[in-house]
């Protein structure tokens, strides 16, 4: 096994990934959007998220059934707030796969849309990137 991979198998220890890779197939993570009034309730600022995806990806309402905002608030080098990622549940699979396809993510404007995935697959792909990054970064022999 790889590093990474050992290191995913004692990081998750008792954690049910399949549970939760079932539980999240359906999801799509959109990150960058902007944030509804904070004056606004609960309720108006999901419905706000909801009809600014709506706007924003060229989705149709009744392919969307609920998303929420997860993460806590972070601030960028300004002091503003940072738009938190914006969890999105689909009706069906198919709705999700369609955006699921680009395993990278896919951009529309400012926001991306990735897969909404476990703790373990984003660790495995977090060592991933890092291994890819170290390859990058070895130089190469140089003939005298």
């Amino acid at each position: 096994k790889q590093w990474y991979q050992r290191r995913v198998a004692i990081t998750a220890g008792g954690y049910n990934d399949n549970h939760e890779r079932e539980r999240r197939r359906k999801n799509i993570v959109v990150s960058n959007v902007p944030e509804p009034n904070r004056d606004l309730s609960p309720e108006e600022k999901k419905e706000a998220d909801c009809v600014s995806l709506l706007r924003n990806l060229d989705m149709e309402r009744n392919e969307i059934v609920t998303c929420f905002r997860t993460g806590a608030t972070k601030k960028d080098k300004d002091g503003n707030n940072l738009p938190r990622p914006l969890v999105v549940v689909l009706r069906n699979e198919e709705a999700a796969r369609t955006w699921h396809e680009n395993g990278k993510g896919y951009k529309i404007g400012d926001s991306w849309i990735n897969p909404d995935l476990c703790r373990v697959d984003r660790e495995i792909q977090f060592f991933a990137r890092v291994e890819r990054r170290k390859k990058k970064k070895v130089p190469t022999a140089t003939l005298r």
